[in-house]
């Protein structure tokens, strides 16, 4: 992902901060396309236009009141809740192979989301800018932009909230269950369709919450979902399905190798190193790095319902 700044020439310590930063965000990023995949089986391809349908309302809110990307994370998270809520109707009756339906069903729903984009902001370039973010702070020796560290820390906290509620919560138990056998968790008294209405909204908030700290980073278009949608799919096969550790392993890792690659041989390494990467890991052991099969997003896993 470029800064909005022109590149320049740094050091390999300034290339491996920096990438360690982008990798927080990259698991942020990746987050919601994960979580909804992982238990409703919903290869959602419209996950990069939520991110940037939440852009578009941080860059309003910042444009018009002034406010930070990270307090305009919540008002920016409402819409693409309400929209993913509102598609479980439709996923529920697509039929098998459910995956692949589901693939053509929210191929559909980012062409309409871009267009309505379209209407509604023009094509204009966006960009949140709060002058307070350029501030520079030492990091290991690294000036780095305070607003960056920002968006590392405010990936990390939300990641970790996320680590706790799948993994401490009774709730989180019955996300899992579902997730692994939808009839034994209905037979334990679990309610899937209840699960899939919470995951939907929860993954359409993390991919709308992530949007203003995107804005943040580089200029935002209604078409501009097509990389987050992309980066998402790709940390999640990288990081594993269901493991936000993994996530967050496998965004740190991808990260760091395309900051060090275009470091060494300049931008269009970039997206490059991190493809070979995915495919060595799939090479090597046909599972994510936290060993979450990748074909667990086959229709063996379950479905929404």
């Amino acid at each position: 992902m470029e800064s909005r700044r022109g590149p320049r020439r740094c050091t390999v310590v300034e290339a491996v901060v920096g990438g360690l930063i982008t990798g927080t965000f990259y698991a942020l990023l990746a987050s919601g396309f994960a979580v909804i995949l992982g238990v409703t089986r919903v290869f959602n391809l419209a996950h990069g236009d939520l991110v940037i349908l939440g852009a578009y309302v941080g860059e309003r809110l910042w444009h018009l009141a002034g406010w930070s990307p990270i307090l305009v994370m919540p008002l920016a998270a409402l819409p693409p809740l309400l929209l993913a809520v509102a598609s479980r109707p439709l996923l529920a009756r697509v039929g098998e192979p459910f995956v692949l339906r589901s693939v053509v069903l929210t191929f559909g729903a980012s062409l309409l989301i871009q267009s309505t984009l379209q209407t509604t902001f023009t094509a204009d370039f966006r960009l949140i800018t709060p002058p307070a973010w350029d501030r520079g702070i030492s990091l290991f020796g690294v000036r780095v932009a305070a607003g960056r560290l920002l968006i590392a820390a405010t990936a990390l906290i939300v990641l970790g909230l996320l680590h706790l509620l799948f993994t401490r919560t009774f709730f989180g138990k019955s996300l899992r269950a579902v997730s692994l056998d939808r009839e034994g968790a209905a037979l334990a008294g679990i309610d899937p369709v209840r699960v899939d209405r919470f995951v939907l909204g929860l993954g359409g908030a993390l991919a709308g919450a992530v949007g203003p700290l995107f804005a943040a980073i580089q200029y935002v278009t209604p078409s501009a979902g097509i990389g987050p949608t992309l980066t998402a799919i790709v940390l999640t096969i990288f990081g594993g399905v269901g493991s936000i550790g993994g996530l967050l392993v496998g965004g740190l890792l991808l990260g760091l190798a395309e900051s060090v690659a275009a470091w060494a041989g300049g931008a269009l390494w970039r997206d490059l190193t991190g493809l070979g990467l995915l495919l060595l890991v799939l090479r090597w052991r046909g599972v994510g790095l936290a060993g979450a099969s990748v074909s667990a997003i086959g229709p063996a896993g379950g479905r929404a319902a």
